[in-house]
């Protein structure tokens, strides 16, 4: 799928991030340093933030969303869409979006809607926003993306502790003068590539599903805890983003050498640079967080932009957004974020 929805402006963009620090080296003696070294240099991962065992997705991006609200000086009467883009909802229902309408004390006229996706998410969730507003449905539509994915990582898979961390955003997406370009792929062949193959209604939590086993490379999970199958990501990505992204610019008659970021989902530090080599661009127009805060599911982007655009100063008149992962699915936005305010992480 790809489109142009016209008269879009993403408003402003913040992060909340947890407190709690999970230094990789920490680990050590748990995986050993031999291993923990390892992968720290192949991911480039060093640490991570762990939400407090109490917090919920919904949790950070309520802190997010009020932090937004109160920076931009925003009437809440006049939000009338808000977008939850999650893996780790609060409950199996209602949904989450329902109940961060009544936290927020939004009224009762807001369209709510979950999204229960995860990399490729925070692209699904502004072209759902940009949808309602493209139709006047509604004006201003807060896109809060978020996951507790450490929640779904068993503490013997070294693999994946070592590389996810927690966090919740917000994004105030309204009316604008600005054209705004999608791109959106899936490929359910590859979904059980990045799965937790237990706890939904084909295979509930069971004695059987609770078992833990060790792969090849000694992680240990039980079929309640999240899997990747790390090479067929890798292999996924690299072999569709840079696609995805010359399509995009094609369908917005942009030129490569014009955009100011490429701001790609911070999956990891080698993953990020293969991509950026395939797409042909310098490093410095592919900024990388993912050193600090590892990958945080949907939120990565919104994360990126909030921390690195807050700081340094970009040509963002012509901005490409990237995002791939579970489902397999992947999907590109362009936009111009020239007058985007960005909001500096809180607890950073």
């Amino acid at each position: 799928m790809k489109t142009i929805i016209d008269n879009i402006q993403i408003a402003a963009v913040t992060s909340w991030l947890p407190l709690n620090n999970l230094e990789m080296t920490s680990l050590s003696s748990e995986y050993g340093e031999k291993e923990v070294a390892s992968i720290i240099k192949a991911t480039g991962v060093e640490r991570v933030r762990i939400a407090d065992k109490n917090d919920t997705s919904s949790d950070m991006c309520f802190r997010a969303a009020e932090h937004l609200i109160q920076q931009e000086h925003i009437d809440k009467n006049e939000i009338d869409g808000l977008v939850f883009v999650s893996q780790t909802v609060d409950y199996i229902l209602p949904s989450t979006s329902i109940i961060l309408q009544e936290r927020l004390k939004l009224n009762k006229d807001v369209v709510c809607l979950d999204i229960h996706y995860g990399c490729s998410g925070y692209i699904y969730g502004i072209f759902q926003a940009a949808l309602w507003i493209a139709s006047k449905a509604c004006r201003n539509v807060l896109v809060l993306a978020g996951d507790t994915t450490s929640r779904m990582i068993h503490p013997k898979d070294k693999s994946l502790r070592m590389v996810f961390g927690d966090c919740g955003t917000a994004t105030l997406v309204t009316i604008g003068k600005s054209p705004l370009g999608v791109t959106l792929h899936s490929d359910g062949a590859g979904y059980d590539r990045l799965i937790v193959r237990a706890g939904g209604f084909r295979n509930p939590v069971s004695e059987e599903t609770s078992l833990l086993q060790y792969d090849n490379d000694n992680n240990g999970r039980t079929d309640n805890d999240l899997y990747m199958d790390g090479i067929s990501i890798f292999n996924f990505a690299v072999n569709n983003v840079y696609k995805d992204i010359d399509l995009l610019l094609g369908l917005m008659c942009w030129e490569k050498d014009d955009i100011g970021i490429f701001a790609l989902h911070q999956a990891n530090n080698f993953m990020v640079n293969y991509v950026r080599k395939k797409i042909k661009v310098a490093a410095e127009k592919v900024p990388m967080n993912v050193t600090n805060y590892g990958n945080t599911g949907p939120a990565t982007i919104p994360l990126l932009l909030s921390d690195v655009c807050s700081t340094q100063k970009y040509n963002l008149d012509k901005v490409i957004m990237s995002g791939f992962g579970v489902g397999l699915s992947w999907g590109s936005i362009a936009a111009n974020l020239s007058k985007t305010r960005f909001y500096s992480p809180l607890n950073k």
